[in-house]
């Protein structure tokens, strides 16, 4: 656990009675917490108290209207950046994102005990990484040691730091190549700074993929996260049509990446609709007018065009806008067909195809505005009927054939139980996972599912011990 008393907060935001509410419930749990109502002023406390939290409410800029998000993480890349805001409009959350790099976002009114489990699980992040830093460095400088000694540590470092262990054996093929230690006449001191140097150009490039990476998921995270709170049966609708792709996705063998991907594809297939009227999204389908029905259908495109701006997201845009196109080519917004009539011609996505089947399924079960909702059996059954005019034959064979195996039937009925994300000291040997668990380096850990078991949890805490902690650990309740 963080110890609070060492830990310090800056508080940013316009409105008096806001930084004295937050300056109390942060106090009283024992951190340190600094205020600003003003910007400049917000900096000069980042340069000389080097908070370990910024949370900010003031106006999300735009690149022409303020730089302060920026300016924080170009003072202190590693301090954890809260949004606590009023504003909804999706285009300055990305705005916000993109700048500021923030890791999470909570909407006024703001409850304390979410605040600050959030900011707790943030800075146990924070701590592990800057604890692996450290070990990374200290590494480098013993390198030259090992190596002369031969000492058998590099075997049990690749096993226990995974790419630390890839960093020494990268630097074992740099001085075959280029003979860095093999210079008779070099002293000591300059073959360690080589040594050094060398450890540095990789470890750079690894830190780069790691931060690339880790930035890109918690701003898949955040926009989830607005969609959860701009519309939670949007958000329900979405995840499950994100579950239902992950299972068409391995059942036709895609390898791991592209499963990710496409998970990650279908649960913001729909965020697009964030941007319509909630009066237009709430009619049945067949009840909007003429006018409603043109602004309805614009949502795959404002989907790509919002996705469009996050490069770590970018390749997902394709096929937001895709998911409504029909297999003959009747869909919208393009009209564009499964199988086009020349090899120059746009052809639906893969991805978009997957999607549309598993929404419309998810849609005929529980949308009330989709029509009269269907049994299991009978949105099979419709989908069946719409092979080769709306959706891929081949794909709508294999999406029946996932959805009727015994294991996905127990998948289904998990599927809507009740889940929280869980802290790794609070999960307990026989809680079930209800996604898949991973860390951001190494991967996949468990199966959605599964009964975790001690040697689950005693693996959780050795990622952890090395700065590769599970993420998100979503358990199912009662």
């Amino acid at each position: 656990m963080i110890n609070q008393m060492k830990q310090s907060i800056l508080c940013v935001d316009s409105d008096e009675e806001i930084l004295v509410d937050l300056k109390q419930n942060l106090e009283i749990v024992g951190y340190r917490v600094f205020t600003s109502n003003d910007e400049k002023q917000g900096l000069e406390i980042i340069k000389n108290e080097r908070p370990n939290v910024i949370i900010s409410d003031q106006r999300i800029p735009s690149i022409s209207e303020s730089i302060f998000l920026q300016e924080t993480r170009n003072i202190l890349p590693d301090a954890m950046r809260i949004l606590l805001t009023t504003q909804t409009d999706l285009d300055e959350i990305i705005d916000a994102i993109n700048l500021g790099s923030i890791h999470k976002f909570i909407l006024k009114p703001w409850q304390p005990d979410i605040l600050l489990e959030m900011i707790q699980e943030g800075l146990q992040q924070q701590k592990l990484g800057i604890e692996n830093r450290k070990l990374t460095l200290r590494l480098a400088r013993q390198y030259k040691y090992l190596k002369e000694t031969n000492v058998s540590l590099q075997d049990e470092l690749k096993q226990t730091q995974g790419e630390l262990g890839k960093i020494i054996e990268e630097m074992d093929k740099a001085n075959e190549q280029d003979e860095i230690f093999d210079d008779e006449e070099a002293t000591e001191t300059q073959l360690l700074e080589k040594a050094k140097l060398r450890v540095k150009q990789l470890y750079d490039e690894v830190q780069n993929l790691r931060q690339a990476t880790d930035e890109y998921k918690a701003i898949f995270e955040t926009l989830n996260s607005i969609i959860e709170m701009s519309n939670p049966e949007l958000y329900k609708h979405s995840n499950r049509v994100g579950a239902y792709c992950s299972w068409l996705a391995e059942a036709l063998e895609f390898d791991q990446k592209d499963v990710a991907d496409i998970n990650q594809a279908a649960i913001l297939h729909d965020i697009g609709k964030l941007e319509i009227d909630p009066e237009i999204l709430e009619k049945p389908i067949e009840e909007l007018s003429a006018a409603e029905s043109i602004i309805y259908k614009q949502h795959p495109f404002l989907g790509r065009k919002l996705i469009r701006r996050i490069a770590g997201l970018r390749e997902y845009g394709d096929i937001i806008q895709g998911h409504h196109e029909h297999y003959d080519g009747t869909g919208y917004p393009d009209g564009i067909s499964g199988q086009p009539a020349s090899a120059s011609a746009p052809e639906i996505p893969i991805g978009s195809r997957l999607i549309a089947i598993a929404s419309d399924y998810d849609n005929m079960l529980y949308s009330e505005v989709h029509g009269e909702n269907l049994s299991h059996e009978d949105a099979l059954k419709a989908l069946k009927e719409g092979k080769s005019t709306l959706y891929d034959p081949e794909l709508v064979d294999k999406f029946i054939e996932v959805m009727e195996d015994e294991e996905t039937k127990e998948k289904l009925e998990q599927l809507n139980r009740p889940t929280r994300i869980a802290r790794i000291e609070e999960v307990k040997s026989g809680m079930i996972a209800a996604r898949d668990i991973t860390t951001i380096r190494n991967g996949f850990l468990l199966k959605a599912d599964t009964d975790i078991e001690r040697k689950h949890l005693q693996s959780f805490k050795e990622y952890e011990k090395k700065g590769d902690p599970p993420v998100d650990i979503c358990i199912y309740i009662g």
